[in-house]
């Protein structure tokens, strides 16, 4: 059953890609916009967001940022977090000031420290100093880059959990400077927010 469907979505793709590049850009992007948000058409909104980035330089900056964005959450919708993660990095690249990709790639990279952190509270650091170096060197990377993406959705979109998972991320890597100047960094970073991106 499972090869049925990913061989009937491949030829949906190639069929839907074959199409989109002989049908017009505005059409094309028309017709993705129709579907991007209904949850019954998920498949055919990756379609065609993949046909509109396969002509990506016809599309605008604006456009581009968005078509990223939402291949990024259909792809993290279906639980497909290693296919949605480059896709939000591209639009923060793309448009940095558009929050939300922040805060999806924070929330993913915030589960990934809580095991790691359970992970180095497992090890004993007098039996295995290598180990627990070694982990707590994995932990200090992954929350530093996790503080990143988060302080950004913060900054823009401030709410309790957010902050809370900030502090929580420097706690654990006992970095107090970093948690006394939230706030600076906060205020900085809040400077260029963009809530929706228009099309």
């Amino acid at each position: 059953m499972k090869n049925i469907l990913l061989t009937t979505f491949f030829a949906l793709l190639i069929t839907q890609i074959t199409y989109a590049q002989k049908q017009d850009i505005k059409d094309l992007y028309f017709d993705y916009l129709q579907v991007r948000m209904d949850a019954d058409e998920k498949p055919e909104a990756k379609v065609k967001a993949i046909a509109l980035l396969q002509r990506s330089s016809e599309l605008t900056k604006t456009q581009l940022g968005n078509v990223t964005y939402h291949l990024g959450r259909l792809y993290e919708e279906d639980g497909e977090i290693e296919k949605a993660v480059p896709y939000y990095e591209e639009s923060i690249k793309i448009t940095p000031g558009y929050y939300v990709p922040y805060r999806a790639l924070g929330f993913m990279y915030y589960k990934k420290c809580v095991a790691l952190n359970q992970k180095l509270s497992g090890i004993d650091k007098a039996k295995d100093s290598d180990g627990y170096k070694k982990a707590l060197d994995e932990l200090k990377k992954s929350s530093l880059k996790t503080a990143k993406y988060l302080e950004k959705s913060q900054a823009c979109d401030p709410d309790d959990e957010t902050l809370a998972m900030i502090k929580n991320l420097y706690k654990n890597m006992k970095d107090d400077k970093a948690l006394a100047t939230i706030s600076d960094r906060l205020k900085a970073l809040s400077s260029d927010c963009v809530t929706l991106l228009e099309d």
